[in-house]
């Protein structure tokens, strides 16, 4: 039997992979995931600055995506057949707000990742916050890099930062929600 000649082969392994990742998008067409909320305790400050940023909190948390995507798509793909996995929106609530100590006491919150698959911190969230006084805010992000490698580490740090607009006379309770959306 003659051989066929080595391009054929070529489209052929291209046809399959295309037909994989078609594969891949009907069966694992998407979904929005919501992460685990990120609750933290920002004591009162007495002063404003918001030229500089201020660490909020750091946070470590153990996930396996890997094992996830297998659930979700019953056994059949893991964490590598994920093309992407992007910030979609975030949500940052002042449990214990009043007029004067709400979230639009910052100007600003920065979330980055990192994890023992990729420890060199990125990212994933940088919102500006209004001046009026609210309790939560919910911002979509448009912007987020594709975290998918470090979603292949279990041990996932989160750190967040924030610049204050104003001073605060109380402790603030804040929680972050972050929902994020695997393709």
């Amino acid at each position: 039997m003659k051989k066929p000649p080595l391009f054929v082969g070529m489209i052929l392994v291209l046809t399959i992979c295309i037909s994989c990742k078609k594969l891949i998008q009907a069966v694992f067409p998407g979904k929005d995931i919501a992460l685990e909320t990120l609750k933290i305790s920002v004591p009162p400050t007495p002063f404003a600055d918001s030229s500089n940023e201020i660490a909020l909190g750091s946070f470590d948390t153990y996930v396996n995506t890997d094992s996830i995507v297998r659930s979700e798509t019953g056994g059949v793909f893991g964490i590598n057949s994920i093309a992407s996995i992007k910030v979609k929106e975030t949500t940052i609530k002042a449990t214990n707000a009043d007029e004067l100590n709400n979230v639009s006491a910052f100007k600003s919150f920065r979330i980055a990742i990192s994890s023992d698959a990729k420890p060199q911190p990125t990212n994933i969230v940088n919102i500006d916050i209004p001046s009026s006084a609210t309790d939560s805010y919910r911002a979509s992000i448009s912007n987020s890099p594709d975290i998918t490698g470090y979603l292949k580490g279990t041990n996932i740090t989160y750190t967040i930062y924030g610049s204050l607009r104003q001073a605060t006379t109380k402790t603030l309770k804040l929680s972050c929600n972050i929902v994020v959306r695997a393709d």
